[in-house]
């Protein structure tokens, strides 16, 4: 039977051995550790009740966050330029990332898991035979280290609504052949899938797959500055955002002094006193040279 390489299965922390049906989540929304630790991008719709945990190595290609601040501008009369008032800043991850088939096993891993993420993006609805009670629109936990995390909680993901999402299937690269009900029944029955599986189906999943969406981010915490005293208005459960780390303000530590060099130049400081000899007898040949050349020279007030 076809199984995770040992690199996959250190990216699942040891929770998946092969092919296997997602988990599903019953009361929280706390990430794996593979997500935690960086090795796995977990999504978790939250809109779906008993919601699944669809997780993808992170076989990361591009991480881009981008903060997009609009501006009101108001032009008061006899000023050159506008006064420009804030309106909102609207915050973007955009990230891709790589689905390589290794083997049958995560051939199937890779396509089950797309296939939970691609029907998450639909809402849920109250009654199924109409399409007029939706009960909550698409709202997912990300998670990928702490570059892709929620800092008010360390263990969630971010809260984001997906904007969209693509997929590119690279046939240049062949494709993965599973035959569910011959070579690879007991594949597909280990996972669970044999009363789902129609047979005589063929499976075709392409050896490559690369997945990009751009992820819209809900702040679950208080953003901005307080005007009094200059306190980040997240507090102490959102002080590390947007990276879980830093953004800490102690105003009893001072600046370090800058560092010392041994071949640094130093000005040298005259030991002339104002208003003596020496000044006066420069300020004499000053006013010869100026004379000399038909400028005036200024002579300094006493």
């Amino acid at each position: 039977m076809p199984k995770f390489f040992q690199s996959e299965i250190a990216a699942h922390a040891g929770g998946k051995q092969t092919f296997q049906n997602v988990k599903f989540k019953k009361n929280d929304f706390n990430s794996s550790a593979g997500a935690e630790a960086g090795t796995l991008l977990e999504f978790i719709p939250v809109h779906i009740k008993r919601p699944p945990v669809i997780q993808f190595i992170a076989y990361i290609d591009s991480i881009s966050d981008r903060i997009q601040s609009t501006h009101t501008a108001e032009q008061p009369f006899g000023r050159t330029d506008p006064f420009y008032i804030w309106s909102k800043s609207k915050r973007t991850i955009q990230v891709s990332w790589a689905l390589p088939a290794s083997s049958k096993a995560m051939a199937l891993d890779n396509l089950n898991n797309l296939s939970w993420l691609m029907a998450s993006l639909y809402p849920s609805y109250k009654e199924t035979d109409t399409a007029t009670s939706i009960a909550a629109s698409p709202l997912f936990r990300v998670r990928h280290a702490n570059l892709i995390s929620s800092p008010t909680s360390d263990g969630q993901g971010i809260l984001c609504v997906i904007q969209g999402l693509n997929v590119q299937h690279d046939t240049s690269m062949g494709f993965v052949s599973i035959k569910p009900f011959q070579d690879d029944f007991g594949l597909i029955k280990s996972a669970g899938f044999e009363n789902s599986t129609n047979a005589g189906k063929n499976i075709l999943v392409p050896k490559l797959m690369k997945i990009s969406c751009n992820l819209d981010i809900v702040h679950d915490h208080s953003l901005g500055w307080d005007f009094s005293t200059g306190q980040w208005r997240g507090g102490l459960g959102a002080t590390g955002y947007p990276y879980d780390f830093g953004l800490v303000r102690d105003t009893s530590d001072m600046p370090a002094p800058g560092p010392v060099y041994e071949d640094a130049q130093t000005p040298a400081v005259s030991s002339r006193t104002p208003g003596s000899t020496q000044d006066k007898q420069d300020e004499l040949q000053m006013r010869d040279l100026g004379d000399q050349r038909g400028v005036e020279t200024p002579i300094k007030a006493k």
